[in-house]
């Protein structure tokens, strides 16, 4: 490929490598306008019919959640995503973890009061959602979570009257009311009360629909949703069914980095400069929406930033391809912030080429270094991980079932998994238990999170992403890139 004259790669090399991907939202964190990107597949995401959103670490479950509380960014998503009924909704937080008191959310601790005080977990969401619509309606409420609830106690009615009569009147105004839910790993200390509590949650958000102006939507980690004891009650299939998986696809990815470099002035016009001389403006276009029908254009301007190959031809992978690819899960799904990273680290591999933004030498570096904040990222949601995967360390895979379960056995994993929970040190994966189904347990939890896969033949495999900063080698594999 001849590329165009250009010589602005080096201020787009700085703008790169100045990233600051964004860590985890934080509760009550103001999301900006200028901060949300709109790919394709998450309309379905901010659709108020859609009650249950599925993601992992990083997807952006925390970033939506408190988006959709900025006015601003509903009027905006709204108009893109062709959803009108979002610019008529109110949205309020019904929980995120938050240490911080506030008229609607309650905290862990209050929650965990509640239950010593003898308050059911219905009776808790029950009075949550009670606040919400007093709050939307205009009316104060007390900030002590508790008295909403001795309220509640002391006369039933109020809570079916107060919704009937603000359906009522929202119906009347064309007005919705949106009641979010995230972070609820948070909720209590161990897992058989946040399984009650999200259990109790998922049917109190079912409730809802039978009111026109009132949904909730909850945001949840693939390790809840995989529980089967979560939606153990009536229609609990139907909330499961319909549920919405939180996930990015490669283009979307590229128009990510894209939309992040444009921020800067500077690489803003070299941007334009570049897709103009290559006549691919639009896959420069800030709504991620228009990603899919500019793949073409993304991969001319990636192929003129880093190369078209991971090496001097296609033997090694075309770089488009290979990077989602090499920081994919076994869901082949790549987090936002894992990507970001990977092309943030190439930016400032030393050194620099001349004729490009990045080289593939800074590429594969990067990726290595993603993978391991990658892995790292899942540590702290999932510390189990390192019994886990570490077990694995010098095997090759992919690997037989019994081959895996004998690894497993030998170590005492899962009863070093089991030992760590009693001392307070990690939380067990949802529902496991010692006993002769623990192996298997581990293993489906395992691959709700999606760090391992099941082929159709058997074998278990770790993805790149995981296996590499892990030390497992893999079976006629590239050997892992080393450390720099």
């Amino acid at each position: 490929m001849t590329l165009p004259p250009f010589h602005d790669f080096d201020i787009l090399r700085e703008v790169v490598a100045a990233f600051q991907p964004a860590p985890s939202v934080q509760p009550n964190e103001t999301i900006s306008l200028e901060r949300v990107f709109t790919p394709e597949s998450h309309r379905a995401v901010l659709d108020l019919g859609r009650q249950l959103i599925v993601g992992n670490r990083g997807m952006g479950k925390s970033l939506w959640a408190h988006a959709l509380s900025n006015p601003e960014v509903r009027q905006r998503v709204s108009d893109i995503y062709r959803q009108p009924a979002l610019a008529h909704t109110e949205v309020v937080i019904g929980f995120n973890g938050s240490d911080r008191p506030s008229p609607v959310a309650p905290t862990r601790e209050a929650i965990g009061r509640a239950i010593g005080n003898g308050f059911s977990e219905d009776e808790i969401w029950r009075a949550v959602v009670f606040r919400a619509i007093r709050v939307i309606s205009g009316s104060s409420e007390d900030t002590l979570f508790e008295s909403s609830l001795q309220r509640l106690r002391r006369a039933p009615e109020l809570f079916e009257n107060t919704l009937l009569d603000a359906d009522d009147r929202l119906r009347a105004e064309d007005r919705k009311v949106l009641i979010l839910f995230d972070a609820l790993d948070r909720l209590a200390d161990d897992w058989r009360s946040i399984r009650a509590l999200t259990s109790s949650l998922m049917k109190r958000a079912l409730g809802l629909r039978s009111f026109v102006s009132f949904r909730a939507k909850i945001f949840i980690r693939p390790d809840q949703f995989s529980d089967p004891e979560i939606f153990r009650f009536p229609d609990g299939s139907k909330l499961k069914n319909d549920h919405v998986d939180l996930s990015w696809q490669p283009h979307e990815l590229y128009g990510l980095l894209f939309f992040e470099m444009l921020h800067d002035p500077g690489a803003h016009t070299a941007m334009f400069n570049l897709a103009a001389s290559l006549e691919a403006e639009a896959a420069l276009s800030p709504e991620g929406l228009r990603s899919r029908r500019a793949q073409q254009q993304q991969i001319e301007i990636v192929n003129a930033l880093a190369g078209p190959f991971m090496g001097s031809d296609a033997r090694r992978g075309r770089v488009y391809t290979w990077i989602p690819l090499h920081l994919s899960d076994a869901r082949n799904s790549c987090s936002p912030r894992t990507f970001l990273t990977a092309w943030q680290e190439a930016a400032l591999h030393d050194p620099a080429p001349n004729d490009r933004m990045v080289n593939h030498l800074g590429l594969i570096e990067g990726v290595r270094r993603a993978s391991t904040a990658r892995l790292n990222e899942l540590r702290e949601d999932y510390r189990w991980i390192d019994e886990a995967l570490g077990a694995l360390r010098g095997q090759f895979v992919p690997i037989t079932k019994e081959e895996l379960f004998d690894i497993w056995a030998e170590q005492r994993v899962v009863t070093k998994i089991l030992e760590n929970e009693s001392r307070g040190i990690s939380q067990a994966p949802v529902g496991l238990i010692d006993g002769p189904d623990a192996l298997q347990q581990l293993l489906a939890a395992m691959k709700g999170i999606a760090v391992v896969e099941e082929r159709t033949n058997g074998k278990i495999n770790v993805p790149d992403i995981f296996r590499v900063e892990a030390g497992i080698k893999r079976k006629g594999g590239v050997a892992v890139p080393r450390r720099q």
